[in-house]
């Protein structure tokens, strides 16, 4: 942390020194925002932006870092820009549940699952396509299917 020596001086003067302290504070934190840099570009990203979302072929670095080696921001992922979009939270992990040859699927620490050796962890996807949830310890359920029905059924596509 930088120290400032203060001198008595005019109200003015004291002000600029203030405001240029906030200043000189603020201008490391932006630098050090974390970006993604998508080999063979000359683009860097905030880590939610849909192009760098697959991780392939990705570097992860400072601002700072990536403007010293030439890099420029993606107009959607520029900071300075007033109209870019915020950065996205990651999607959550999918739902686990555990399945045992039955016609249920269960949470971890359901007292229906007595053979552990049989016991395999699937997701939620899944499990929830082919079983049904289990009655007694309630496991999460997977939403339905946004897809149209398939012609002639009343049965979705997945």
């Amino acid at each position: 942390m930088p120290h400032l020596l203060l001198v008595r001086t005019r109200p003015l003067t004291s002000w600029l020194i203030a405001a240029t302290v906030v200043l000189l504070h603020a201008v490391p934190t932006a630098q050090s925002e974390l970006v993604i840099h998508k080999d063979g570009t000359k683009l860097y990203h905030r880590p939610g932006c849909p192009i760098v979302l697959d991780l392939v072929g990705v570097l992860a670095m400072t601002r700072a870092q990536a403007e010293a080696r030439g890099y420029k921001a993606h107009p959607d992922c520029d900071p300075t820009n007033p109209n870019a979009p915020a950065p996205r939270a990651p999607p959550p992990p999918p739902a686990t549940v555990y399945v045992d040859g039955s016609k249920y699927y269960h949470r971890k620490d359901c007292r229906k699952l007595t053979d552990p050796k049989a016991v395999k962890a699937v997701s939620l996807d899944v499990a929830g396509k082919v079983q049904w949830p289990c009655p007694e310890c309630k496991p999460p359920v997977r939403r339905k299917s946004t897809e149209n029905a398939v012609p002639g059924t009343k049965r979705r596509g997945s």
